[in-house]
């Protein structure tokens, strides 16, 4: 079937937000004597606040009742990291253009909250690009499950199987392939080396390297 949609993920592949995550989910759970190292905090990227949070809190026996206001306090310290020093990562723009070229929609698919997408797009005034947007904010389950891409190509009039989606983290690699989509990652540099990356139809170092000729051999 041929690829007519491309479906981008948000934090870490559009802009360089995993370090301000890092940043804020460490002040926030500082108080809670809860410490991440960066090599524990890469294996969760990609999860949504919500399930970041109950696997530290059950970690650390700290009580759930805490989750909701943590979580809050985490996504508004990184909207605010994001407006004064997210930075757009390198070749987004123009892979987007590239796939526009090809004749292929455009949507995101985030397991961030609408807030952080709006001020992302706000910010790498990238928004223009996108015809649809979905959120794992309010679903059942996030990524790794596949539920935000399906429905960021039902809203873009799109089978499952004529999308390829863009990522940076395993779990949403393994949440396109469940929804039985091609994917394109670009992992953390810290994470090039993981087998699993393997699944991915394309391992790229960054979306700079994303050519005419690897786009086409993949959508035909």
């Amino acid at each position: 079937m041929p690829i007519t949609t491309a479906i981008y993920d948000m934090d870490g592949l559009i802009i360089d937000s995993e370090p301000l995550w890092y940043e804020a989910a460490l002040e926030s759970l500082n108080p809670f004597g809860i410490h991440i190292g960066h090599e524990e905090y890469y294996q969760s990227t990609g999860l949504r606040t919500k399930e970041f949070l109950q696997y530290w809190f059950n970690r650390f026996d700290v009580d759930l009742q805490h989750a909701d206001a943590v979580e809050q306090d985490i996504t508004h310290r990184v909207i605010e990291k994001v407006s004064t020093k997210g930075n757009p990562l390198p070749g987004v723009e123009s892979s987007i253009r590239l796939a526009q070229q090809m004749g292929l929609k455009i949507g995101l698919a985030s397991s961030s909250p609408l807030s952080l997408i709006q001020a992302v797009l706000e910010k790498t005034k990238l928004g223009r690009y996108f015809s649809a947007t979905a959120s794992a904010e309010h679903l059942p389950l996030g990524k790794p499950h596949p539920e935000v891409f399906l429905n960021c190509a039902t809203a873009l009039s799109s089978l499952p199987g004529e999308c390829i989606c863009l990522e940076d983290s395993l779990n949403g690699l393994i949440a396109a392939k469940s929804a039985r989509m091609k994917c394109i990652v670009v992992p953390h540099p810290d994470q090039r080396n993981n087998p699993k990356w393997a699944l991915a139809d394309l391992q790229l170092n960054s979306l700079e390297e994303l050519n005419t000729a690897q786009l086409h051999a993949l959508i035909t």
